[in-house]
C-alpha cells in the first residue's frame, strides 16, 4: 500500500486555532526532541483546562500516533471527526491509521467521506488511489496464489509533528497567505488526483473481479475433484467389501473344514482309546495269571524248604539283632534334619510363589516387604531410591504377568538360594531370564538380600 503522508491544514489552524501558541510551540519542540512521553503530559495537562482546544487535541492525537498508541490515537481523531465533521484533516490522519491496522476497506471509506467534506483536498486524492492501488495488489496476489515472499508494495505513512501557530500578528497573516496558497495549488491538483483515484479504483474493482472469477474457476475444479474422489472411494469400499465378504466365506469354509478334521480325529482318538483299554485289560490279566502262578510256586518252595530246614541256634538271631540296632539310633536324627530342610525349602518356595504374585498383581506393600533391610540394589543406589523407582516402574501398568518355572532352592541354616526361570510379560515386553534370589531368615520369615539375572 502507498498512502501518502497527511498534514493539518491552514483551515484547521485558522478557524479552530485557540490554544496558546506557546504551549502549542513547547509540546511540539518536545515531541522532535524525542521527548513524546512529556509532550503527552503537557498537552494533557492543558486539554484539561482547554478541553475544547482543537489544535492541541489534534497534536494529541499526532503524539499517541507516534507512540504506537494507534487505538488511542483513532479515539482521538474519531472524535475530532465527530466534533468537527467540516474538517477534512482529522478523517485523513484517521484513514492512515485504519490503514496502518491492515483495515483497508475502512480506510478507504472515510477518506470518501474526507473527500465529500472537501473535494478539492488533494491529500486525501492521493491517499485514496494509492490505497485502491495496494488492494488490488493484494486481490492479484490472491487469486493468483502468488508466494509469500513476494514484496508488497511499502506505504509512505508519515506523521505531522507540528502545528502551524495562531492567526494574529504579521506571522500569522504569513501563514494564511501560504496556506491560501497551498489550497489553491491543491485545487489545481484536485481534479488529476481524483481521476487518478478514479483509474486506481476501476483497476481494483477488476483486480477484484478477476480474482471472483479466478476463485470461482478453482472452486469448480474443486467441486470436480472431490466428485471424483468420492467416486474413487465409493468403487474402493465396494472393492473392499466383497473382498471382506469372499474373505468370511473362505473363513467358514476353514472352520468347516476345522470342526470336520476335529471329529475325525476325535473319533479316532476314541477308537484308539477304546484299543489301549482292551489291551490293558489283557495285560492286567495276564499280570494278574502270572502273579498268581508265582504265588503257587513261592508257596510250594517255603514248604518245601520248611520241610527240609534244620534247627539254627538261638545265637544267630541276637547277633543280628545288635547288629541291627546300631544303624537305628542314629536313623532318627538324620530324618529329623531332612525334613526340616524340606520344610524350609517349602517355605522359601512359598516366599518366592508369594514375591512374584505380588509383583504381578501390584500390591507393592506386599512386593517391597519381600526384600530385606540389607537388600542390596544392583545399581548401587540406595534402598529407597530403588524401592521408589520399583513403585514409578510397575504402578499404573495394564497388566503384569510373572511366571516362576523350574525353581530350585538350597537351603542352609537361616540363608538360602532360589534358582529359577522368570517369565516377565507386560504390553508388548516379554523376556525370560535366569534368576537367581539369596534369601535370609528374618524374624520367621524368609526375606530377599540378593537379586541377580542370568546365573
Amino acid at each position: 500500500m502507498a498512502i501518502a503522508a497527511f498534514s493539518l491544514g491552514a483551515a484547521l489552524c485558522g478557524a479552530f486555532a485557540h490554544a496558546s501558541q506557546e504551549a502549542v510551540d513547547e509540546v511540539s519542540r518536545l515531541l522532535e526532541q524525542g521527548k513524546a512521553p512529556q509532550a503527552a503530559k503537557q498537552a494533557e495537562a492543558y486539554l484539561k483546562q482547554n478541553p475544547a482546544d482543537v489544535q492541541m487535541r489534534f497534536l494529541q492525537g499526532v503524539i499517541a500516533a507516534e507512540q504506537r498508541q494507534n487505538a488511542q490515537a483513532i479515539k482521538i481523531f474519531t472524535a475530532l471527526t465527530r466534533d468537527y465533521p467540516s474538517l477534512p484533516e482529522p478523517y485523513n490522519n484517521l484513514a492512515v491509521l485504519y490503514a496502518a491496522e491492515g483495515q483497508e476497506r475502512k480506510a478507504s471509506e472515510v477518506l470518501e467521506q474526507a473527500i465529500r467534506t472537501n473535494p478539492s483536498y488533494a491529500t486525501a486524492h492521493e491517499n485514496l488511489g494509492d490505497l485502491y492501488a495496494r488492494m488490488a495488489s493484494d486481490a492479484y496476489a490472491k487469486a493468483l496464489q502468488l508466494d509469500g515472499s513476494r514484496q508488497a508494495i511499502q506505504p509512505k505513512l508519515a506523521l505531522i509533528t507540528q502545528i502551524f501557530p495562531k492567526q494574529g500578528g504579521a506571522q500569522g497573516k504569513t501563514v494564511q497567505a501560504a496556506a491560501a496558497s497551498t489550497k489553491v495549488a491543491d485545487a489545481k491538483a484536485a481534479d488529476a488526483k481524483a481521476r487518478e483515484s478514479d483509474a486506481k479504483l476501476a483497476e481494483a474493482r477488476a483486480a477484484e473481479t478477476k480474482a471472483a472469477e479466478a476463485k470461482a474457476a478453482e472452486f469448480k475444479a474443486a467441486e470436480v475433484k472431490a466428485a471424483d474422489a468420492k467416486a474413487a472411494q465409493a468403487k474402493a469400499a465396494e472393492a473392499k467389501a466383497a473382498e471382506a465378504k469372499a474373505a468370511e466365506a473362505k473363513a467358514a469354509e476353514a472352520k468347516a473344514a476345522e470342526a470336520k478334521l476335529a471329529q475325525a480325529k476325535a473319533a479316532e482318538a476314541k477308537a484308539a482309546e477304546a484299543k489301549a483299554a482292551e489291551t490293558r485289560l489283557a495285560q492286567e490279566k495276564a499280570a494278574q495269571a502270572a502273579q498268581d502262578k508265582a504265588r503257587a510256586a513261592e508257596e510250594a518252595r517255603q514248604a518245601a524248604a520248611k520241610a527240609a530246614a534244620v534247627t539254627t541256634t538261638a545265637a544267630a538271631p541276637a547277633a543280628a539283632a545288635v547288629a541291627a540296632a546300631e544303624p537305628a539310633k542314629a536313623a532318627p536324627a538324620v530324618d529329623e534334619k531332612k525334613a526340616a530342610q524340606s520344610a524350609a525349602a517349602q517355605e522359601v518356595e512359598a516366599a518366592v510363589k508369594a514375591w512374584s504374585t505380588a509383583w504381578a498383581g501390584q500390591d507393592m506393600d506386599r512386593y517391597l516387604d519381600a526384600y530385606s533391610d540389607h537388600f542390596s540394589p544392583a545399581d548401587g543406589s540406595s534402598l529407597a531410591k530403588w524401592k521408589e523407582q520399583r513403585r514409578q516402574r510397575i504402578v499404573g501398568r495394564t497388566t503384569i504377568v510373572v511366571t516362576v518355572r523350574d525353581l530350585k532352592v538350597t537351603v542352609d541354616g537361616d540363608k538360602a538360594t532360589a534358582q529359577f526361570r522368570q517369565y516377565y510379560a507386560s504390553g508388548a515386553l516379554k523376556t525370560t531370564t535366569r534368576k537367581t534370589l539369596r534369601m535370609q531368615r528374618e524374624k520367621g520369615q524368609w526375606r530377599i538380600t540378593h537379586e541377580g539375572t542370568g546365573s
